[in-house]
């Protein structure tokens, strides 16, 4: 190690950032852990426009290694998702030169959801707001007299209540999610336990409906090699949700297929849960649309049936989070949702 590259690791070690430093070619010389655990261990002996994508980059490390200029550029990372980080550039003595990456990802998240937060819940809840408005006037003008229309539009602005409380509910649950969508969940889950406890759950609603459950284990698999890497109140909130819409939208009398497999369509090693109803198939320009947001095939049946339309969206985003892959298939009266996740083996 020589001279410089001891004093930047003494340094490194106070910065809570990525941090690299680069010689006068702008090759990484040393780099701090947060830096290769961003851009990879490959970066090591190799210029780092190789890795940062930015088409001031390379005008900034001349900059900074000629002039002594300390610069700052704006820059995105897209994978399964968008982050932001922040590069400030500087010289590091003489001939070297300091990169320092900050992630903002976090900060740019918040104030996002803060903005599609309140533009939601005003768009979405001034239908039942302005429902219930409607009905109390009436009851005030002497509706409510009456026994039976007062119970029954009683009964509406309950349905109604409920309604704002379901989509609340969801709302918020699609915004913790989104802020921590970049972090990636790492706990070992036994995720035959967690979808078993989610039909038990929802057995209520299935035997109303007279609807089954059909388990299927494939690839030799056993329950006990169902194990995955993530959070176990999130992927129960996936479950739920797509249980909840297979007994929602399939037929009544009907069965739910529940399959377990090893995901062959990737080289990493993924378990996959197929969760197949039979209903009404799905057009192929829906199925690309039912993870928006508020996205509903037929909105009033669904809000009929109690669905707020962010279900899916909030299953799509826990997923991505969880570093899987979700894929919708629709023919022949039957609709699977595939979650993929990886595998803890």
């Amino acid at each position: 190690m020589t001279a410089i590259e001891d004093r930047f690791a003494n340094m490194a070690l106070w910065i809570d950032e990525a941090c690299a430093l680069l010689d006068a070619r702008g090759v990484v010389v040393a780099a701090n852990d947060k830096m290769f655990a961003l851009l990879g261990q490959q970066i090591a002996n190799y210029p780092m426009e190789r890795f940062i994508r930015h088409e001031d980059f390379v005008e900034t490390l001349r900059a900074a290694r000629d002039q002594a200029m300390v610069s700052e550029l704006t820059y995105f990372r897209t994978d399964k998702l968008r982050r932001e980080f922040q590069l400030r550039v500087a010289p590091f003595e003489e001939t070297h030169v300091l990169v320092v990456i900050l992630d903002n990802t976090d900060t740019v998240s918040v104030d996002r959801i803060r903005s599609d937060f309140v533009a939601n819940v005003s768009h979405e809840l001034r239908s039942p707001l302005s429902a219930l408005s409607g009905f109390i006037e009436t009851l005030k003008e002497g509706a409510g007299e009456s026994p039976e229309t007062r119970e029954k539009f009683l009964a509406i602005m309950q349905s109604e209540a409920e309604r704002m409380q379901r989509l609340i509910d969801d709302l918020l649950s699609l915004s913790r999610v989104e802020a921590i969508e970049h972090r990636t969940p790492n706990d070992q889950v036994a995720l035959y336990a967690i979808v078993e406890q989610t039909v038990e759950a929802l057995s209520a609603q299935s035997q109303a409906k007279q609807m089954s459950f059909q388990w299927q284990l494939h690839d030799n698999l056993s329950a006990d090699q169902l194990n995955v890497f993530g959070k176990a109140d999130e992927l129960r909130q996936v479950f739920q949700n797509l249980i909840e819409n297979a007994i929602r939208y399939g037929d009544t009398g009907s069965q739910i297929d529940l399959a377990f497999r090893l995901d062959e369509t990737t080289a990493q090693n993924l378990l996959c849960v197929d969760v197949v109803n039979q209903g009404p198939t799905i057009d192929p320009q829906d199925i690309a649309r039912l993870t928006e947001r508020f996205y509903r095939i037929d909105a009033g049946r669904a809000r009929q049936m109690g669905g707020t339309g962010l279900g899916l969206a909030i299953v799509k985003h826990i997923v991505n989070r969880h570093l899987g892959r979700l894929r919708i298939t629709s023919a022949a009266g039957k609709t699977s949702f595939c979650v993929s996740l990886r595998r803890d083996s």
